[in-house]
Parts: C-alpha cells; structure tokens; sequence
C-alpha cells in the first residue's frame, strides 16, 4: 500500500497526533515528560525528513518553550525509532534523518529534489529476504529500502525552468 493522496501528486507522509506518540510510548514503557513532549511536538511538525541538529537548533530557537539538551533530544529520538515513530532515513549523502510515521512495517520514496516523502507498506524485498535467509542461513530480522527519485512537482518545475 502506498500512502498518498493520488498516484500523480505523491503527498508528504502523514504525521502522528501527540495522544497516540504518547500511547505508543506508554504502551512501551515510557512517560511523556515534559523535555520529551517538546522533542515530540518538534517532530510531529516535520513532514519531510529531518535531522537531529536541525532538531536541536528548532528547540534552541524557541524561547517560550523549556531549554531542552542536544542529549535530550538524541536519546529521545532513540527511543521514538526504537518503538517505530521514527524511521531513520540514511539520506543520498550517507546522513542520517528521521521521518515520523505509523508503527508497522514501511519503506520510503523520497525526492532528493524538495524532500516530499512517500510511505509505502508493500514490500517487494520479502521474497529476496527469503532467498538470502535460504542461501545463506542468516536468520534476517530487519531490512530497510530507501527509493531516491525526484517528484512530479520537482519535475514539472525543471521542466518549467528550462524552457
């Protein structure tokens, strides 16, 4: 399945609410403290991927909210990829970010062009799992796959500059 809004115009992957990241983590173990709730509010308002720094340098910037550490928010990010909030996106340049989302098994499609996100929960790499667990007696528990494209509306705007 592929989370969008029409198969022309990919949409960027939708957030999470605040009430169910905080579910999720009560439904592992973890509060809600007020530190990790700043860190919560600041991810939920990405809907592209983001870095930690950048996060960092977002909740530094706002005055009116609580100071909140560069290892508050590293640990914090932790443990939302540890539940399945985040996913970690290793981008094209080999730096890691962060994409919130739905806990489950997903995959990603992102233009390398504006950074628009597509969650998609087919998975075409199972078969392959299967043949390499079977050829090779790895017992694979996990995989990641990273589609890099450039969107329809990257497109139509290189097209548009050019003429």
């Amino acid at each position: 399945m592929i989370t969008q809004a029409s198969s022309h115009h990919p949409q960027p992957t939708p957030s999470l609410t605040r009430d169910q990241v905080e579910k999720v983590l009560s439904t592992h173990g973890y509060r809600l403290t007020s530190p990790r709730a700043a860190v919560v509010e600041a991810v939920l308002r990405h809907t592209r991927p983001f870095t930690a720094e950048q996060l960092v340098a977002e909740l530094s910037e706002d005055a009116a909210g609580p100071r909140i550490g560069r290892a508050t928010v590293y640990r914090t990010l932790e443990v939302l990829a540890a539940i399945d909030v985040l996913t970690r996106i290793v981008q094209p340049d080999g730096h890691p970010s962060y994409i919130c989302g739905a806990p489950g098994h997903r995959h990603h499609l992102l233009c390398s062009s504006c950074g628009t996100t597509v969650t998609f929960t087919a998975c075409p790499v199972d078969a392959l799992v299967s043949d390499l667990s079977r050829n090779t007696s790895f017992q694979i528990h996990d995989h990641v796959l990273e589609v890099f494209g450039v969107c329809p509306n990257c497109q139509h705007k290189a097209a548009a500059s050019a003429n």
